[in-house]
């Protein structure tokens, strides 16, 4: 059995550590595909609702220019909307709380229930990422109890699951802060799976963790104890790789050391120690720093010398190619001459195309790619799911060109991919002697 393929459904559950809050605004965006009648305009004709649908098909970058071509045409409330969700997404937290504030002082009753539900989740997804958690608990509470009925049942159910009993943990505890006054080099390996590894050291204790984009900050319950990280208890669960339930702790880091960085009051997500072993593969999963501490980095440059750089004062780009689906990076670019927007996952492996993909591309895919059947598996069991493999796939991204020889198209639906078109792993972000990821101005680079 190819383990890569065994631990790929394992990583979904990470993902849905992040992607649980993606869930908070989709039962918002069927109410919009409900309500909405198709786009048949051109963009000179396109009215703000059509904006607000380009919003929950995650077509940022085109709204982006739209919005400032058409502002003056669109009413105040749509504007404040689309602006809070931009900036939130392009991780302007300060400012889409400010517009946020602009919106409900001035225009709340111009709002239906359903916008006002993904305001308020919006507000939660900017407090959180400030590690304002009382203040998240609060507007994600409100976002449930107030204008909830107007989402979709089932996803508010998986909400109040995950995210809101999971920040509900966290009230009382302080902000997360990171001390660096200059750019910091940290040493960095790769595991035989491609994860990147890194040494990290809390209570006197250290371990090796793995660094994934894909993922909140995650424990096991023992690596936690050894390491003097405090634990508390949480209603908070998430959902396996096959759709096993797994009950979550909280876990309080006072002090946590990568490399010469220091940070304190990092929250973890603390799983039990069965849900990281995969005996199969013999291999242990001790913890994962996640987007809470890549988020306060800012801008990190991995380099294929084995090396993580956090630069102290993050440089602007040239172009912003990346943006924000609460916790997951999303980057646009070209594969095979079509626009194309990836989850940016370094704790993948190898890129794989998303079944969004292939609903779009069937003909061309059944007509030269090669036909598969993988076994993934995870917590919980095993799953055979039928894929494609698709031959030298040009990508454009991040200032380069590159040939992947091979990039496998699943044809299941994940939740995770639900809007994109797949996830980038190691076989493309690793092919360029310099990966740089720059959470400030929001891109992606790539330099030999």
């Amino acid at each position: 059995m190819n383990m890569n393929h065994f631990l790929f459904l394992f990583f979904i559950l990470l993902f849905g550590a992040c992607s649980a809050k993606s869930n908070s605004s989709t039962g918002v965006q069927q109410k919009h595909t409900e309500e909405l009648e198709a786009i048949h305009a051109s963009d000179s004709l396109l009215t703000e609702w059509d904006l607000v649908r380009m919003l929950d098909k995650k077509d940022l970058f085109r709204l982006e220019a739209l919005l400032q071509e058409k502002r003056s045409e669109l009413p105040p409330y749509i504007v404040l909307y689309l602006d809070a969700n931009l900036q939130n997404a392009f991780n302007q937290t300060e400012q889409s709380l400010q517009t946020i504030n602009k919106l409900l002082d001035n225009y709340s009753e111009s709002l239906s229930d359903a916008l006002l539900y993904r305001v308020y989740a919006i507000k939660y997804d900017n407090l959180f990422k400030q590690y304002r958690y009382n203040k998240a608990a609060e507007a994600l509470e409100i976002a449930i109890d107030k204008y909830g009925h107007a989402v979709d049942s089932v996803w508010l159910a998986v909400v109040r699951e995950k995210d809101y009993n999971f920040v509900r943990s966290l009230k009382g505890f302080p902000v997360q802060k990171m001390h660096i006054t200059t750019d910091v080099s940290i040493p960095v390996s790769l595991n035989e799976y491609n994860h990147i590894i890194m040494n990290v050291s809390s209570g006197g204790q250290s371990e090796n963790f793995i660094f994934d984009t894909g993922a909140s900050n995650v424990i096991s319950e023992s690596c936690a104890r050894r390491m003097g990280i405090r634990i508390f208890e949480s209603k908070a669960s998430t959902v396996g790789a096959v759709d096993k339930q797994v009950q979550l702790k909280v876990g309080l880091a006072d002090k946590l050391r990568i490399g010469d960085l220091m940070f304190e009051n990092v929250v973890f997500k603390v799983m039990p120690d069965e849900s990281l072993s995969f005996p199969e593969a013999n291999y242990v999963i001790h913890g994962i720093i996640g987007f809470p501490v890549m988020n306060q980095m800012k801008e990190i440059e991995i380099c294929k010398n084995k090396s993580i750089t956090v630069v102290a004062h993050p440089t602007k780009g040239n172009s912003r190619n990346l943006f924000l689906d609460n916790a997951m990076p999303i980057v646009q670019f070209e594969a095979n001459h079509d626009t194309v927007l990836f989850i940016m996952d370094t704790g993948a492996n190898t890129t794989k195309f998303s079944e969004n993909y292939f609903a779009a591309h069937t003909v061309e895919i059944k007509e030269k790619a090669t036909s598969n059947t993988i076994r993934r598996g995870g917590v919980g069991g095993f799953v055979d799911s039928e894929v494609y493999e698709l031959k030298n796939v040009q990508l454009k991204i991040g200032g380069q060109e590159m040939v992947i020889p091979t990039i496998t198209v699943l044809t299941d639906k994940l939740s995770y991919l639900t809007n994109y078109d797949g996830h980038l792993g190691q076989d493309v972000l690793m092919h360029f002697n310099k990966l740089t990821l720059n959470f400030k101005e929001m891109y992606v680079s790539f330099d030999n």
